[in-house]
């Protein structure tokens, strides 16, 4: 799977978007623009990353750069799917 495709289905599945997750794209702004995302929010997605790519993230790994925009999300799992 893209790693765009894929941070749009997580994000789609921990915040609860449905089809609001279609209409993002790289640009796309989370940290501040989204009421659903939280520093709750952040654990739900690191795990779905793990468990969508297999792979496990280390907390020196985690950053607010990770969780700016769409784009920024999917750069992180490409990273992990490398």
């Amino acid at each position: 799977m893209d790693p765009l495709e894929m941070a749009r289905e997580i994000l789609r599945s921990n915040l609860q978007l449905g089809a609001r997750a279609d209409q993002m794209n790289r640009s796309t702004t989370l940290m501040g623009s989204l009421p659903e995302f939280n520093s709750l929010t952040v654990v739900g997605l690191i795990a779905g990353v793990e468990e969508q790519t297999g792979c496990s993230v280390n907390d020196d790994e985690i950053s607010a750069d990770i969780f700016e925009t769409v784009g920024t999300f999917a750069d992180f799992i490409a990273i992990k799917m490398a």
